[in-house]
């Protein structure tokens, strides 16, 4: 009896204990959704003063056959007002002559130069040329060479590179004219120019005439 009355103890324990651990339907939780904006924002760009004016760029090499002397003439012919030249050499008679002929029709032409440059044979009667046709010149007195080869006319473009103004330059030599049809740039330039006409420091007056024969 008391085996029996055990056994039903030990049934009704069991019952019970699998009763606490009968498995528990599992339920998902999906996670709350990030709340997104609906207003897309588009960063404004900023405006830089290269992006208000275009840079028009032109470039001509010797080797290319390019005639970089061809193109400086032709901006040295389309100055009305100003003619500002920064050169190392200036030998090439149609540039020379080119530059004669913008200040006979009333451009207001300055030349600055190298001052031993200047003193060889050939610059020197370049130099007089010009400066018989009225145009003011300077050289440098500073320890360096002045070896610019800039051109700016009507403060509006500017002419740079590599290239010298000689035949050779303009024939034989490795060389690089690069015109800047650029107002912003052409300031620059005439700035550095502007300096370099008053610095009495480093440069100084440069008179070279043809001599007039006496009659």
């Amino acid at each position: 009896m008391r085996n029996f009355i055990g056994l039903i103890t030990l049934v009704s324990v069991i019952a019970l204990t699998g009763c606490s651990f009968a498995p528990k339907s599992l339920t998902a939780v999906k996670p709350s959704p990030t709340p997104t904006s609906s207003v897309s924002i588009t960063p404004k760009p900023t405006e830089t003063p290269a992006a208000k004016q275009q840079i028009n760029d032109e470039y001509y090499f010797t080797k290319a056959d390019q005639h970089p002397e061809k193109a400086l003439i032709d901006v040295i012919n389309a100055s009305k007002t100003t003619l500002d030249i920064a050169i190392y050499t200036l030998v090439h008679p149609d540039i020379v002559a080119a530059i004669k002929e913008a200040k006979k029709r009333g451009v207001a032409v300055r030349i600055i130069s190298d001052k031993i440059q200047s003193s060889g044979k050939t610059q020197e009667e370049a130099m007089k040329l010009l400066g018989s046709a009225g145009i003011p010149m300077m050289v440098n007195k500073h320890s360096g060479l002045m070896h610019l080869k800039v051109t700016i006319a009507d403060k509006q473009v500017v002419t740079t590179g590599s290239y010298n103004y000689s035949k050779a330059s303009s024939t034989t030599n490795d060389e690089v004219l690069m015109v800047i049809r650029n107002e912003e740039t052409a300031k620059s330039f005439s700035d550095q120019f502007e300096k370099m006409w008053n610095d009495t420091k480093s440069f100084e007056k440069f008179e070279k005439k043809i001599v007039q024969k006496a009659k």
